[in-house]
């Protein structure tokens, strides 16, 4: 059996969060704060994101859902300012790297 990446994003943040229960309105409840969270990301970067395990983008969403769930969300981005912010200037070098068409940047 296959596992997706939303049920893995789901069981991880299940995790984190220490919810031991199953329980279809907290899975559906959590499974919206990661669809938000990714299009946050998404959409803040503007890039699509693949949210790959150990990834510093996954860590970061699945911190801004633990915000969301304890109903702390507008305190997300002052928290994680600093690491948004170089979050940002990564994805822009690298989309800046791969327009000019080289990883190279002594050219």
């Amino acid at each position: 059996m296959t596992v997706t990446l939303d049920e893995q994003l789901l069981q991880e943040l299940k995790d984190n969060l220490q919810i031991t229960w199953n329980d279809e309105n907290t899975d559906n409840t959590l499974s919206r704060y990661i669809k938000s969270s990714t299009t946050y990301f998404n959409e803040l970067c503007e890039t699509e994101f693949s949210f790959d395990e150990g990834s510093t983008v996954r860590e970061l969403m699945l911190e801004r859902c633990r915000y969301a769930w304890n109903n702390a969300l507008d305190e997300f981005e002052i928290n994680y300012a600093k690491r948004l912010r170089s979050l940002i200037l990564s994805v822009a070098v690298e989309q800046h790297e791969a327009a000019i068409g080289t990883g190279d940047s002594t050219g």
